[in-house]
Parts: C-alpha cells; sequence; structure tokens
C-alpha cells in the first residue's frame, strides 16, 4: 500500500533510506525532504517526521553530516538542484 502523506511509512516518493533518515520527494514536487524515523509505531507502521526541506544537494548534504555525519553515495548522485518529475 503506497500513500500521498509525505510522512507515512508507505509514502511513495521515497528516493532512498539510510538507517533512520531518509530522502523523499515533497507531494507537490517542489523539494526534497529530509526526513527521520519516529520511534513510536502505529498500526499503520512507523511515521517519519521532516527535519528539513532542500532544493539543492548541498542543502541535503547539510542535513545528511549534521545526523549521519557521514556522506553517502545516493546522495551524491543526486542532481545540483531539485528537478520537478525527476523522482520516478
Amino acid at each position: 500500500m503506497t500513500e500521498h502523506h509525505e510522512t507515512s511509512a508507505h509514502y511513495k516518493r521515497v528516493l532512498f533510506t539510510l538507517g533512520r533518515y531518509r530522502v523523499a520527494v515533497c507531494k507537490d514536487d517542489l523539494q526534497w525532504l529530509f526526513q527521520q524515523r519516529v520511534t513510536v509505531r502505529t498500526c499503520a507502521g512507523a511515521r517519519w517526521r521532516n527535519l528539513g526541506y532542500c532544493t539543492t544537494r548541498n542543502a541535503l548534504l547539510r542535513f545528511q553530516h549534521r545526523f549521519l555525519g557521514v556522506s553517502s553515495p545516493e546522495l551524491a548522485a543526486l542532481p545540483d538542484t531539485f528537478k520537478a518529475g525527476g523522482w520516478n
């Protein structure tokens, strides 16, 4: 089951997950979301909290370094700036 709610465990626009963090595309196709999994689980699954909204890869890298302390090849592979429609 996929959902259109950005904080859903089943959100369909998730690009990749890095442990307790993930990068997704916002529902309006305007920017990337940097999210953290909330530890409380509901019957619908884990929920995700938005930590940041980014239109550049550099902004995402800052969030990643702040919360993870390391770089990932998935994030490095993203374009320099967000482009609508490039998530699927």
